[in-house]
């Protein structure tokens, strides 16, 4: 049925609009639960990176000191860690001035805020009369609150961060935003690391990874759009917090192992730094493991050194570490303190306390109705699943209630539902497999719909129409179309007409194919102007089973 035959009624307008609206809307529907973990994720990481800066701090200061006590020896260890920290305090200067103008212009205006604590209240402007960005108001909110002032709803808009980092083309990133900016100074920074280092970077980790990689679909995709397109402004925060660690943990590591090439071999330090590296990050989901390897800052391997770990007693291994490790069932940050004991050169024993956090969040899974918030039994409907912070190769879908088959589609995440004919709900299960424990982590409840009846027109007038004897008689065939109401993508050709009968008062013939025949269109010709045409046509549905159609339209 051509667009000029028939075209869109403005009710079919409405309905198609209320739909994508409906739809968008959905996509939106960040639980409170999944915010509130991006609040307490971003503010745990905003302090871990206060602690990192201090420990930075500390080993730089045993660096001065030592070039002050040996300067032939050190000077070219020192020379490389300035270099480092230059490069490091370069790079997390740009991330916080980006998320600092970031927040001042597209995420709040002011802050409002009653510490739990003390009681007290504040309030700060974050943008001025002309809409920019006032950072350093931005920063004193969160030194001093973390990320508690954000509302749910200034952290569940998925539009903002894509605008400003990526733009408006997400297949053409502009070169002059944030993202691209921060990409390139970050593959910068490891280059010039690497040099710095020389023949030791072989020594050095850094996570700081700006691959492209693939969408849920399974597309290929930049890092840009991967970080930064259709996420919420909450895990856009988290991102850059993210990477400005990221960032310090890279310059730590580096600047350590110097200062372990100027002090190897010595045995006596002025100031030793606990030092607890977590392997899997920060933030474990429920059922997890949390593990970190706890090191004297310039240990001598030859020696082992004992520590008291919430509770637990350890003892360092050849990598000078001792490993603390435990199951994430509680959520919420969750601390670790205790202290080590290390042996000094006169044979008498140190005690240098330990003190870490880390956050266990709930796993949260999604389901997304490809296309469509309703699924149709007899028919092949496409799904995607997901969890936040979780590999989709980790995830599973099952189904609970009701009859379906479900099987594996061919993107990361994708599978096809077909529902048994007679379904009327179904329970969509997303299963994770955390640490070789499986456990159910969301659940989509889905309506489960017959097909509807399709639509058909003659000479391109759809039912209840008036229509011209001539045009029948210049048409050639009854044409069947999908009902409006029918959310399912799928190829018109699936919905054909296997035979229709035509009446014009008590004259009728049978087609056996869409076609009018001759008997038919001379029936026509007969009528006069206020008879009603009738096909009563029998149309093949995509599922493979047939349905009875009624067509009625006045001769005019």
């Amino acid at each position: 049925m051509g667009a000029t035959n028939c075209p869109e009624t403005p009710r079919q307008k409405m309905i198609t609009m209320m739909y994508l609206v409906y739809t968008a809307m959905l996509a939106l529907n960040v639980s409170a639960e999944v915010v509130q973990g991006f609040k307490s994720v971003a503010s745990a990481m905003h302090e871990s990176n206060k602690n990192i800066t201090a420990k930075l701090d500390d080993t730089y200061d045993n660096f001065d000191a030592a070039m002050r006590n040996s300067p032939d020896k050190v000077r070219e260890m020192y020379t490389r860690a300035q270099e480092i920290k230059k490069l490091s305090g370069e790079i997390t200067a740009f991330i916080d001035s980006m998320q600092f103008t970031f927040i001042g212009t597209k995420v709040a205006s002011n802050v409002k805020y009653k510490d739990p604590g003390t009681g007290r209240e504040w309030e700060l402007v974050l943008r001025d009369e002309a809409g920019n960005s006032i950072n350093e108001n931005v920063k004193a909110a969160l030194d001093s609150a973390g990320y508690a002032w954000f509302t749910d709803k200034q952290l569940e808009d998925n539009h903002a961060p894509a605008q400003f980092f990526i733009g408006g083309d997400v297949n053409n990133p502009d070169p002059n935003l944030g993202a691209m900016q921060i990409k390139n100074k970050i593959i910068e920074f490891k280059q010039k690391v690497n040099e710095a280092l020389g023949e030791d970077s072989t020594h050095v980790k850094m996570a700081l990874n700006v691959d492209d990689g693939y969408n849920k679909e399974g597309k290929p995709v930049s890092w840009e759009v991967l970080n930064f397109n259709e996420v919420i402004t909450g895990a856009a925060l988290v991102t850059l917090t993210r990477l400005k660690a990221e960032t310090m943990n890279a310059e730590f590591d580096a600047v350590n192992m110097l200062y372990k090439k100027v002090s190897k071999g010595d045995m006596s330090f002025d100031q030793i730094a606990m030092i607890s590296r977590p392997t899997k990050g920060t933030y474990i989901l429920q059922g997890g493991t949390y593990e970190t390897k706890i090191n004297v800052g310039a240990y001598d391997s030859r020696q082992k050194f004992t520590a008291t770990v919430n509770g637990q007693q350890l003892t360092s291994g050849d990598s000078g570490s001792v490993v603390y490790r435990t199951t994430c069932n509680n959520l919420g940050p969750q601390r670790v303190t205790g202290t080590a004991y290390v042996t000094s050169p006169d044979g008498g024993t140190k005690e240098y306390p330990i003190n870490d956090v880390y956050y266990v969040a709930k796993p949260a899974g999604v389901v997304r109705l490809d296309g469509l918030q309703v699924v149709y039994a007899g028919l092949d409907n496409p799904i995607t699943i997901s969890a936040a912070g979780i590999d989709t190769r980790n995830l599973t879908a099952s189904i609970e209630g009701g009859q379906a088959t479900l099987t594996r589609g061919e993107g990361e995440g994708s599978y096809i539902l077909k529902p048994t004919p007679g379904s009327k709900t179904l329970n969509i299960l997303v299963n994770a497999t955390i640490d070789k424990r499986t456990t159910t982590v969301g659940t989509q409840k889905v309506i489960v719909k017959n097909i509807p009846a399709p639509i058909i027109s003659v000479a391109g007038v759809q039912n209840g129409g008036r229509i011209a004897k001539k045009d029948i008689s210049t048409s050639t065939a009854v044409i069947p179309a999908k009902n409006p109401d029918f959310l399912l993508k799928i190829d018109n050709r699936l919905i054909r007409i296997i035979k229709f009968t035509m009446a014009v008062g008590a004259r009728e013939a049978v087609s056996n194919s869409p076609r009018f025949t001759e008997e038919q269109v001379s029936i026509v010709r007969k009528a006069v102007k206020g008879d009603k045409l009738v096909v009563l046509a029998e149309v093949m549905m995509p599922d493979g089973k047939p349905n009875t159609v009624t067509y009625t339209a006045t001769i005019k």
